[in-house]
């Protein structure tokens, strides 16, 4: 684990010296999620002043829910996504070689090789978000709802993770997968609404079949409404198993890669 944390450390270093380069789009890098988050708060706030609640959610606790989805696209943004939307064009080119035979695992050699620096700005601004609704609501934390909360953000992270991963991987068997990562983007807008306010059918599909319930709202439900233990395990089970069907798809796409140097 320490050997991970150390190639993660290098390549955090990289990024953060290649991105310096370029010091404009260093310093406005990540407004255009900022703008965005700024833009559905006022949304939200609007809403609110001519109800008092929607479909059992009241202001603070849909903020609360739109900046824990801001905080995940913003780590996501951060960490993964400018490693995993170069897979396809390193399949294409057959230039993959270069991160598969390194000596660490395949998929974490993939997804974490570049940083999106400008984005921690965006990850402190979700997190005090979160934490201002936390007053708001007058919360009562203890030290096993912020353990579990945390957990179940991590966990909500890596179904993410594995889902975006899958969808990528899918540019073994598909040349043009250029809207994946707009697909990705669309999937979050989904997950990090109320899943309250869709039907029972949806609210099936988005726990079950593409479990992006578990990804934003777990968390938050845990936290202010009290979130069902067999929900709690769930959610932790449902990821295991996205990931099992990662390795699979990886796995037998890997099978398909043909190198340049082949």
């Amino acid at each position: 684990m320490k050997r991970y944390f150390q190639i993660m450390k290098a390549y955090l270093r990289g990024s953060l010296m290649y991105q310096m380069e370029y010091k404009f789009n260093f310093l406005v890098g990540g407004t255009f999620e900022l703008i965005w988050m700024v833009m559905y708060i006022i949304f939200i706030n609007v809403a609110f002043l001519h109800t008092k609640d929607i479909n059992g959610w009241n202001k603070y606790q849909m903020l609360m829910l739109t900046f824990q989805g801001g905080l995940m696209d913003s780590v996501f943004t951060f960490a993964v996504v400018p490693g995993l939307k170069r897979l396809p064009e390193l399949i294409n080119k057959g230039t993959l070689d270069f991160l598969l035979l390194k000596p660490v695992n395949k998929k974490f050699n993939i997804s974490f090789n570049e940083f999106d620096i400008p984005q921690i700005k965006n990850i402190f601004i979700n997190i005090f978000g979160v934490i201002y609704c936390i007053k708001k609501l007058q919360i009562v934390l203890t030290p096993t709802k912020i353990l579990i909360y945390i957990l179940l953000s991590i966990n909500g992270f890596l179904m993410i993770y594995s889902i975006m991963f899958m969808l990528m991987s899918l540019a073994f068997w598909f040349m043009r997968m250029d809207i994946v990562m707009g697909i990705g983007s669309e999937l979050i807008t989904v997950g990090n609404k109320p899943m309250s306010i869709y039907p029972n059918i949806i609210q099936k599909i988005l726990i079950f079949i593409i479990p992006l319930f578990v990804c934003f709202n777990f968390p938050i439900l845990y936290i202010v409404k009290g979130l069902n233990l067999y929900f709690i395990i769930y959610s932790f089970i449902a990821t295991a198993i996205c990931f099992m069907i990662l390795n699979f798809i990886f796995k037998r796409g890997l099978r398909r890669y043909v190198s340049a140097g082949s």
